[in-house]
């Protein structure tokens, strides 16, 4: 029992340095984790930025594809394309190598720079006079 007028010791709650520790704990993890998010979004933007690199390339495959014969030469585009809001430049080399008077083996280089680093893509066909 207690005694009238006596002050109760009560040590169950925590002190103000004990969540202060808390949560210096928690901004800690915190930051881990985000590092790890901002990893995985700049692979999600490079993997996005290749896959439309690879479109681009089958695009003017399919082009060169319904050129005619005669109309199938060597050529360089820049191609811009918006990813996430912003416009990245792919730039597209058409090279054509005659293999005999009616084959022609075409090779589609897309390439483009993201931070600092360039990426290409390469395809190759070959396309026959009709």
């Amino acid at each position: 029992m207690r005694e009238p007028g006596s002050v109760s010791k009560n040590n169950g709650g925590m002190t103000l340095v004990e969540v202060l520790v808390a949560l210096a704990i928690v901004f800690i993890i915190f930051l881990g984790l985000s590092d790890g998010g901002l990893i995985v979004l700049n692979e999600n933007i490079r993997n996005s930025m290749r896959d439309e690199g690879v479109s681009v390339a089958e695009a003017e495959i399919q082009h060169v594809r319904n050129l005619p014969f005669d109309n199938v030469l060597n050529d360089n585009t820049i191609v811009p394309r918006q990813i996430r809001g912003f416009t990245t430049n792919y730039t597209v080399t058409r090279t054509v190598a005659n293999l005999d008077p009616t084959n022609r083996q075409v090779t589609v280089n897309v390439s483009w720079n993201r931070r600092n680093a360039s990426y290409s893509h390469q395809v190759v066909t070959i396309v026959r006079q009709r």
